[in-house]
């Protein structure tokens, strides 16, 4: 695994310099894409964090764009579709942790409220936090074949404490290898080859939906 991220990293010697400008227009103004909508339970906000979070990440590194100081490869990425019926399943994972055999899931647990912040701003914090701090955790979340993902989370009051403690487990339908695609990011839908009748948005590729 060590190695295959190191393959990943590109040193950033040669690195064409990025304007701000530009990471802005390639990584467009993405709307969240849902399958099978009924089934979601979930706070809207949180949701649209957990997809932000994620498909931002995979936008920027189909771009070439550094995440947390480490330069990527240009290459071809699946974008991940929020999808409600997965969604059941992380909220299980999160309420009994190893209950789903079935996905890998990433989890964290973290106080929220007074100065600690809002609900919303923690669970933005523990994402970057679990994407800076578990290379396993990164690999995770940007595996270019994985292509439907979701997050369940509970909150309780910290005893003792003014805090409340949010945890939250995201769930994906593919566990990470140690394989990725070549290329760049897609600009049509004819980039997009490796799964049938994909389509390219914002520069990332998306298997069409069970159940719009």
């Amino acid at each position: 695994m060590k190695a295959f991220l190191v393959l990943l990293a590109t040193v950033a010697i040669h690195l064409d310099f990025l304007h701000a400008e530009d990471v802005k227009h390639f990584l467009g103004d993405r709307k969240i894409i849902m399958d099978r909508p009924r089934a979601c339970n979930s706070v809207v906000n949180l949701r649209l964090i957990y997809d932000d979070f994620h498909n931002t990440l995979r936008q920027k590194v189909a771009g070439g764009i550094p995440v947390n100081f480490q330069h990527f490869q240009k290459r071809l990425m699946y974008g991940l579709i929020y999808d409600c019926q997965l969604e059941k399943e992380a909220e299980k994972e999160v309420r009994k942790p190893g209950t789903v055999k079935n996905y890998p899931a990433l989890r964290f647990s973290k106080l929220y409220g007074g100065d600690k912040g809002t609900l919303s701003k923690v669970v933005e914090e523990g994402l970057k936090e679990l994407a800076q701090n578990d290379k396993k955790a990164l690999f995770q979340m940007i595996y270019p074949k994985a292509t439907r993902f979701a997050c369940g989370r509970t909150v309780k009051r910290e005893r003792g404490t003014k805090y409340g403690r949010v945890d939250v487990a995201c769930i994906y339908d593919k566990k990470a290898e140690l394989t990725a695609f070549r290329g760049e990011a897609c600009n049509k839908d004819a980039d997009c080859t490796y799964y049938a009748s994909s389509k390219c948005q914002y520069h990332l590729c998306y298997v069409p939906l069970l159940k719009p």
